[in-house]
């Protein structure tokens, strides 16, 4: 007989550390508890990658959205399109206005603000080749 795995009580899938990336950008694993196929399309959150993934087809068909989740309900309270926000200035004063609106800097929430977009990766700047470096004075 099977035991219940960590992610049946959960309901967090967590990869194994071998992952693999696919040609659409999206990385692949297996849940390190059930061994489930998993897929990650911003690197932080872990789906099933058999079945619907509803979210995704979400982001998707609408363009990029700011989605509410309760973490501990495990549910999307809500999703804001952001399409008609032109520039990321924006897109920031809409997160901080959300981020107050509904208390998530509050020690105590369960909610979370995840945005569609890719990450942002900072990258160290490389100094070009006609550049030198700083001599003394």
């Amino acid at each position: 007989m099977q035991a219940l795995t960590q992610c049946w009580f959960t309901r967090v899938h967590r990869p194994e550390r071998a992952r693999h990336r696919a040609g659409d950008g999206a990385l692949t694993s297996a849940c390190r508890y059930c061994q489930r196929p998993l897929i990650s399309w911003d690197h932080e959150t872990w789906n099933l990658a058999n079945g619907l993934d509803m979210s995704r087809l979400t982001e998707l068909t609408s363009g990029r959205t700011l989605t509410l989740i309760d973490m501990v309900d495990d549910l999307i309270v809500r999703r804001f399109a952001i399409r008609d926000l032109y520039d990321e200035a924006a897109v920031e004063a809409f997160k901080q206005d959300l981020r107050r609106q509904y208390g998530l800097d509050n020690p105590a929430s369960t909610l979370v603000l995840r945005d569609s977009a890719p990450p942002l990766r900072k990258r160290r700047a490389r100094p070009h080749a006609g550049d030198t470096a700083p001599g003394p004075g």
